[in-house]
């Protein structure tokens, strides 16, 4: 039972209070996310790490921000706007996991941490974790139960009773009639995504200023690993969640509460480092958290404003499927979003990664060029997405293409990394160990420079770039679908998919042999590899290996002319691993060419002979 206003007609239901969600396993997930905030509450009472203490009264900072998701959804659950529990739990649980990881660095590296609400340290020792750490980690498990359990309770909404709603209320569907958004929809995409994209900048930054001697201002990228990984999940969670949430639930009660859950759990990252730098004498207030706040802001008023009652209900979508934005659209978004990877990875590896003070010398990254050339790579096929004649055949290139960029990125932020530039935390000793690459930096002798920055933003920028391009392609296969005579593969092995099968099981081996081996050989240089002297450049390996692989078993299933762009993209990826040498042989003394250069070299003829097929194939049409 829902409430109902007094102005709706008999037997008519608000769209944004419907009926839907299975209310027994809903039941259930609202009774895990309360059970989750009473464990996060105990982590937040008991000392998270043995004999430590935090740095001021943060508990009932902790107990407030843990707290509010699930009490909002219990009430709303209570009061029967299932719907709204519903996406307050989703929304709550996108950044779930990246708060598991946050804490996570606590156990992995508690001296290292910068969490003052939770820990201040008092010396470099590493205390061990309490009972309260396991809590906290427990309380972030409990909240994706109680997300997934909240989602599994919206996908069993009977399509019948979620349909139930007059025409023209525009709550059942997200597709207006030329396949577009809701204009209440869009309302609500350009609120809070830039919003959140603020927030995502946010957490990337210092969460305060430190006078403290031994506590430490660094911004997520000079973090320890968890912690490292758990902020940028966090930066690439909350935009996305807002966009996914904008857009994807049928019911505006659920885009509703989504976004205010996303909001709540957006506030455990902001509000704890701001209490911090305001109640300790020792800390000044950074920009960081002031900018998830703006986020926080602007998803509650994209809840608001943007989908509130009256906008839904005179929104004049029909009813039917629900369909994305047009291909031609996602394109264009695409290739904007390649082209400021490529600005970024270009000013990345050109700005230096490491500034050194004094008499010391900054070292630099033998994968700079690297870098600059996958930029380069990434910017021209996003240019060729705004040429429409080129950019239907070029869009698989670019989504393979795209993980040129991390596999450079890695490469070139692991100088900045190996090169300790966190001072009092990183950087050895004045009587390092003897022949130490880095014993001649002293403690806060070297910090991080500008391209550390810019590197990390291409990262980020190829990730969201290849969502994009992934996206467009689906939507590319679904009108071709619906306009071709004759059906689409439907995953079968095509007729030039065959005939391309020996050498694309070649270039599969070769290219994985190729990543998994050394390209550059020298005597004081040591390459990081796949399963040895594994590092930071590891996840450019493991990203660039899937890729490439999956683009060699997605070509036998595709028609000709995608097959033929998937492996240029492949190509391009595993030529610009072969490039590494001559790229990198002016800057590694004695370098000569590694097992790597040779596959990489042997998978490029593979992959060249299979495109070519491709290519000569699609006159045919087989296997269209």
């Amino acid at each position: 039972m829902t409430d109902t206003a007094p102005a709706e007609s008999a037997g008519a239901t608000p769209p944004w209070d419907e009926p839907g969600p299975d209310r027994r396993l809903l039941s259930f997930a609202v009774a895990m996310a309360v059970f989750g905030a009473c464990l996060a509450a105990v982590g937040a009472i008991l000392p998270t790490l043995e004999g430590a203490a935090s740095g001021f009264t943060s508990g009932p900072v902790l107990l407030v921000t843990a707290a509010l998701p699930a009490v909002v959804a219990a009430v709303l659950f209570v009061r029967s706007r299932t719907g709204g529990a519903a996406g307050v739990l989703v929304g709550a649980a996108v950044l779930a996991p990246a708060a598991l990881l946050f804490d996570l660095g606590l156990l992995q590296a508690p001296g290292m941490a910068t969490r003052p609400e939770l820990y201040l340290p008092v010396s470099l020792s590493e205390p061990r974790a309490g009972f309260g750490l396991w809590a906290l980690l427990a309380g972030h498990g409990a909240a994706v139960v109680a997300g997934g359990w909240a989602l599994a309770a919206l996908r069993r909404e009977p399509v019948g009773e979620s349909a139930g709603l007059a025409d023209g209320d525009g709550a059942g569907d997200g597709a207006g009639d030329e396949g577009v958004l809701d204009p209440w929809r869009r309302r609500a995409v350009r609120v809070a995504v830039p919003c959140s994209a603020l927030g995502a900048c946010g957490l990337l930054m210092a969460p305060f200023g430190s006078r403290h001697p031994i506590l430490l201002d660094p911004n997520a990228f000079e973090r320890p690993l968890f912690e490292l990984l758990g902020l940028v999940s966090a930066a690439l969670l909350l935009p996305l969640g807002a966009a996914l949430l904008a857009v994807l639930p049928r019911e505006a009660s659920v885009v509703r509460g989504g976004l205010a859950g996303l909001a709540l759990a957006a506030l455990g990252f902001a509000v704890p480092p701001l209490a911090a730098a305001l109640a300790m004498p020792s800390l000044d207030v950074a920009p960081g958290p002031w900018l998830v706040l703006v986020a926080v802001v602007g998803l509650f008023a994209a809840v608001g404003w943007a989908v509130r009652p009256d906008s839904v209900r005179e929104s004049p979508a029909p009813r039917g499927e629900v369909r994305l934005p047009g291909r031609r659209r996602l394109e264009l978004a695409a290739g904007a979003l390649a082209l400021g990877t490529a600005v970024a990875a270009i000013a990345g590896a050109l700005l230096p990664q490491v500034v050194a003070t004094g008499a010391a010398t900054a070292p630099e990254s033998p994968a700079r060029w690297v870098l600059l050339v996958a930029g380069v790579l990434v910017g021209v096929l996003g240019s060729a997405l705004f040429v429409p004649r080129v950019a239907a055949a070029l869009r698989p290139a670019l989504s393979v293409a795209w993980v040129a960029i991390p596999l450079a990125a890695t490469a070139v932020l692991d100088t900045a990394l190996a090169s300790g530039y966190a001072p009092s935390s990183f950087s050895p000793a004045p009587d390092g160990p003897a022949g130490s690459v880095l014993g001649h930096f002293t403690p806060g002798s070297v910090e991080s420079g500008p391209g550390v920055v810019w590197t990390w933003l291409a990262l980020v920028g190829a990730v969201v770039t290849a969502c994009c391009v992934v996206v467009a392609g689906i939507v590319e296969r679904e009108d071709a679908g619906e306009e071709l005579p004759e059906p689409e593969t439907g995953g079968r092995v095509t007729g030039a998919g065959l005939r391309m099968l020996t050498p694309l099981t070649a270039a599969g081996v070769l290219s994985v042999a190729a990543f998994a081996t050394p390209t550059v050989t020298a005597p004081d240089y040591v390459e990081a590899g796949l399963v040895s002297h594994v590092g930071p450049p590891t996840w450019g390996l493991v990203a660039a290996v899937l890729t490439v692989c999956g683009a060699v078993l997605l070509a036998a299933r595709s028609r000709p002319a995608r097959a033929a762009a998937l492996l240029a993209g492949a190509a391009g990826v595993v030529a610009l691993r072969a490039a590494t040498l001559p790229l990198t042989a002016g800057e590694v003394s004695g370098s000569s060419a590694g097992t790597g250069f040779w596959f990489a070299l042997a998978a490029l003829v593979a992959l060249a002979a299979s495109a070519a097929i491709a290519a000569t194939e699609r006159g045919r049409g087989d296997g269209a």
